[in-house]
């Protein structure tokens, strides 16, 4: 198992909504280009170099949109730094709507 396939998120009450989870949830949503600029307030993570200059840009990233807003990167954030350095004005994406944990 690769290690992105361990990602999970937890609530304060302990029930855990895992990657495979959402990338299931997103199955029938499109494929849409999102702005880098639109994405500028989520605040990035730590960027392993060597795995951002191995990155797929055709690979979309995962966007968790609640109440209008893009809330947070759930899985792309060296994706997008690539993009970004690349100067690229859009990047690949799925938009995630809902709770985590419904």
């Amino acid at each position: 198992m690769h290690d992105w396939q361990k990602t999970y998120w937890q609530d304060e009450q302990g029930k855990r909504t895992t990657i495979q989870d959402v990338l299931s949830g997103l199955q029938d949503t499109p494929v849409v280009a999102l702005k880098i600029e639109d994405l500028a307030h989520i605040p990035s993570v730590a960027i392993e170099e060597h795995r951002k200059e191995r990155v797929d840009l055709t690979v979309p990233i995962i966007v968790e949109e609640k109440d209008g807003r893009f809330k947070s990167i759930l899985d792309g954030h060296h994706r997008r730094q690539r993009a970004i350095e690349q100067k690229r004005t859009h990047v690949l994406a799925k938009v995630f709507k809902g709770d985590l944990f419904e």
